[in-house]
């Protein structure tokens, strides 16, 4: 299991583009990969973290190219998420990687939901 901190990034002119998403809520949290939703739960548990206001990274490739992005780890039922709007941050050099690449750039946060 990875996970790093992380940052939002979110435009202060539109407002809330999220439908009152995660990254609406919080400035900051922790981004989950290489594991499941539930090992990425049972950590924050253990560590005295809410789960409820961190992230878990969705690896996709799309046309050759990565298109991944971050989701609340703890997702609303039996509904849709897609890009709010806002993006996720680390300043870190250990960000996850893809195909052994260094991804560093902003993180697209799909947490709208309807």
């Amino acid at each position: 299991m990875n996970h790093i901190y992380v940052s939002v990034l979110w435009n202060a002119e539109f407002g809330d583009c999220t439908n009152n998403g995660l990254s609406n809520r919080v400035r900051s949290g922790i981004l989950f990969w290489n594991c499941t939703k539930k090992e990425a739960i049972e950590w924050c548990r253990e560590n005295h973290k809410n789960e409820d206001r961190q992230f878990f990274l969705v690896e996709r490739e799309l046309w050759g190219e990565d298109h991944s992005y971050a989701e609340p780890l703890i997702a609303p039922p039996n509904k849709q998420n897609m890009f709010g709007g806002n993006f996720l941050y680390t300043s870190n050099d250990n960000v996850y990687k893809l195909d052994g690449k260094k991804t560093n750039s902003p993180i697209p946060i799909h947490d709208r939901y309807e």
